[in-house]
């Protein structure tokens, strides 16, 4: 009897085989309840679902219980880099291909996939990477982590055996590495214990604020025999979406009915929350001039940047609309900003960067599209709609005559640099509206391309909008996949600048390749880092812009052909350098996605601002130093 509560407790056994063992030396059906009641844990207990069709006794190895409880979870894709001792979790899919692979040649590009996906489908992205090229996931985990995209990354870690015996490419404790970049991490116990831990993993994930977690399973566990119960992951999920509190809510509506010059500003957690509908109709409902979206780490665009009532990112002094008496902020983080004279409300479903830097009059935690809709039933009872028709109309023909009087700005902007090679980006940013379809998704990290954005249209029912708010390079174009398998009959758009390319190197090209993803990559080439230099020069006025010799950010010398490193991996593409090309390379780009693959056009854009006329680096041969020593 000892032998076989040894067993239950390690998990080797299940309550039920327990039971039938119990009953099997002679302790009756009740003695058995009460002897399996004391030895469970408190975890087991509450798992202990038998004869639910949301569980199933599963037996094998340790990668088929992962797989299993996966597949309970109602997981379609993992995202993989092959690594030895994630042979089980593959054994177990060719076994039985309950999930799809989605390879990537580099930990980094697999993880940008998987994120990508997650962002596009609401739902959780798995990743699987080798142990030991897990720093090189690290790199793209930060996008996921600052920006709350939920993932859960898996290794195959190292085996218990080999624990402290400094092997060829042994290093401990790699989930303690993650610990500043995910929401949770851990170290399965047992090859039994992997499907709990594995439920824990996901429910971090996905309980907002979502992140990255971070699971290592030793190798030896994932090859083991076990016996264990899978569970559907709907039994741990955690929605949170949480109401405010009714006089909160009528308090809110009642200042911006009464005042003078609100300003309602937007963010990521719009978009999380699936609230843009809502935060739209409040908006229009009171004509609130929408500031926000446009701000350094912020990663979406919730509402409609075509609306008259956008008036563009949410700047420390705001020129418009003035004086701000009450500012109502929705999910935007960087929307929190202290003015003198300003009543600031943050509706936010982060309580832990609610009111994190700068002080909040009334700070709320809620979901986005709850509060939203609660906001907006609080202002039509306590307002008739003739008065709130009246309110709305003069404060719309204010912002009605700044929003076109930015619009003729822009245009004319665009249009004096209309001409010339390389192209503007305002000149593309326009031939780019007219040519993208208004359901494109468009997937970028191109830091100096996002001066195309205020004259492109997103949000509502024209383009989505994803970036990422650090802005870690090398994202998009992998991304860029995980779009697209999340919204498979949209159009998919991966801008990215010669540097993001540089960064991430050709390796989503090769996964775009073998999986057909009809994506469209723009590479907008300038052969610079360009915002880069533009920040080094002016906020360090040292001796580079007084000298005007660009130390660190010219990537021109070699000149790299993007379009050769395409067809390498059997991705069709082109290059133009006059605005005049423009439309008929982009016909043609959509043209072979419709058809089923995908396209990479090489755009060679004009350096801007200061220093962007140098071509001068610190030049330096290393072939010349090896002849000069001889």
């Amino acid at each position: 009897m000892r032998d076989l509560v040894k067993c239950y407790l390690d998990q080797g056994i299940s309550r039920r085989e327990l039971m039938k063992g119990l009953g099997a030396v002679g302790l009756s059906a009740m003695a058995a309840r009460t002897v399996a009641r004391a030895l469970a844990p408190v975890s087991a207990e509450a798992a202990d679902v038998s004869g639910s069709a949301a569980a199933q006794q599963v037996s094998g190895t340790g990668g088929k219980l992962l797989v299993e409880q996966l597949r309970m979870a109602g997981v379609e894709y993992l995202f993989f880099n092959p690594s030895t001792g994630d042979a089980p979790i593959y054994d177990a899919l060719a076994d039985n291909p309950v999930i799809q692979l989605i390879k990537g040649v580099q930990e980094g590009a697999v993880v940008a996939m998987a994120d990508g996906y997650a962002r596009l489908s609401g739902k959780t992205g798995v990743v699987s990477v080798a142990n030991i090229g897990l720093p090189n996931a690290m790199t793209q985990m930060v996008n996921s982590f600052k920006d709350r995209i939920p993932l859960l990354v898996c290794v195959a870690a190292f085996g218990q055996k080999q624990l402290g015996r400094d092997g060829p490419q042994d290093y401990e404790h790699q989930e303690v590495m993650l610990e500043p970049i995910t929401k949770w991490y851990w170290l399965a116990q047992s090859a039994a214990g992997i499907p709990e831990s594995t439920r824990r993993a996901l429910k971090f994930a996905a309980t907002p604020p979502g992140g990255p977690v971070f699971l290592s399973i030793p190798d030896n566990e994932l090859a083991a025999q076990a016996s264990a119960t899978v569970i559907d992951q709907s039994l741990f999920n955690v929605a949170m979406r949480i109401r405010p509190a009714r006089a909160d809510v009528q308090r809110v509506a009642r200042m911006l009915i009464e005042a003078h010059n609100p300003l309602l500003s937007v963010g990521d957690e719009v978009t999380m929350c699936r609230a843009e509908p809502e935060v739209l109709e409040l908006a229009q409902l009171l004509a609130l001039p929408v500031a926000g979206q446009a701000e350094f780490g912020v990663w979406s665009k919730p509402f409609p940047t075509r609306n008259p009532l956008y008036i563009g990112p949410m700047l420390r002094q705001m020129t418009f609309p003035g004086r701000i008496d009450v500012h109502l902020n929705l999910g935007n983080p960087y929307g929190e900003r202290s003015m003198p004279g300003t009543f600031l409300v943050s509706i936010r479903r982060d309580p832990t960067s609610l009111a994190r830097v700068s002080p909040v009059d009334l700070p709320l935690v809620a979901d986005l599209k709850l509060a939203t809709a609660d906001l907006v039933a609080a202002i039509k009872s306590q307002a008739t709609a003739q008065r709130l028709r009246g309110i709305a109309d003069a404060r719309k023909a204010r912002i009605d005559a700044y929003s076109a009087g930015m619009a003729r700005l822009r245009q004319t902007i665009a249009h004096d640099l209309w001409q010339g090679s390389p192209i503007s980006l305002e000149r593309l940013g326009v031939e780019l509206e007219e040519g993208l379809d208004k359901n494109t998704i468009w997937v970028t990290d191109a830091d100096s391309g996002k001066n195309m954005d205020p004259l492109m249209s997103f949000g509502g029912n024209d383009k989505t909008y994803v970036g990422t708010g650090p802005n870690v390079l090398g994202w998009a174009m992998a991304a860029g996949l995980g779009a697209k398998l999340a919204r498979p009959d949209q159009p998919v758009v991966a801008v990215v600048g010669d540097g993001s390319f540089l960064f991430s190197g050709p390796q989503p090209l090769w996964s775009l390749a073998r999986y057909q993803a009809p994506v469209l990559v723009l590479v907008l080439n300038n052969r610079s880092y360009n915002n880069e230099r533009n920040r080094i020069w002016t906020f360090s006025g040292g001796g580079q812009f007084q000298r005007g010799l660009d130390m660190t950010c010219y990537n021109g010398s070699p000149d790299v052909d993007f379009v050769k490193a395409a067809e390498a991996f059997g991705v069709e593409g082109e290059k133009i350098d006059r605005p005049e090309q423009i439309r008929e390379a982009l016909k043609r780009g959509q043209q072979v996605c419709v058809a089923g693959r995908p396209y990479l056009l090489e755009i060679e854009v004009k350096r801007e601002g200061v220093g962007a006329a140098s071509q001068w680096y610190p030049a330096f041969s290393i072939a010349q130093k090896r002849t000069q020593k001889v």
